[in-house]
């Protein structure tokens, strides 16, 4: 997770982090951003060994105000979503109540799912809520 001031004015800068990337060997996955944001998220096994080689050259090309790693990304898929009121604010209540802090929400323009981005420790328990809201629960 990628921020810096006012990114979005900076000509490149996306680009720029991407290469960081491309220098290592690695692709990306997934890549939802914010007006002072960026979230890159790779493969972990792709990732390992190299981490501190991207980091630096993420610093060294795009100069960002800070980097934060370790997140999880869990999708929330579904047909019904686009027709179902409610189901964004039934993953968010029971992350809160979960004690689980989202670090990125994505949501794609089909509205077929709802992407979010957790700390890794969080994961299990962010998987384990949101199940349970929606097959156990049955709101």
């Amino acid at each position: 997770n990628i921020d810096k001031d006012m990114m979005n004015s900076e000509v490149g800068f996306g680009r720029k982090v991407l290469s960081a990337f491309e220098e290592n060997g690695i692709s990306f996955e997934h890549m939802p951003s914010g007006i002072d944001t960026m979230t890159i998220f790779v493969h972990q096994p792709e990732f390992e060994g190299k981490e501190q080689s991207v980091i630096s050259a993420i610093h060294r090309l795009a100069k960002p105000d800070s980097i934060e790693g370790d997140l999880a990304l869990i999708a929330v898929v579904g047909r019904g979503m686009k027709s179902t009121r409610g189901t964004a604010g039934r993953i968010f209540s029971a992350l809160a109540h979960a004690n689980i802090n989202v670090k990125m929400i994505d949501q794609g323009s089909s509205e077929l799912n709802i992407i979010i981005g957790v700390s890794n420790a969080d994961f299990e328990n962010a998987i384990r809520a949101i199940y349970d809201i929606f097959v156990v629960t049955q709101l």
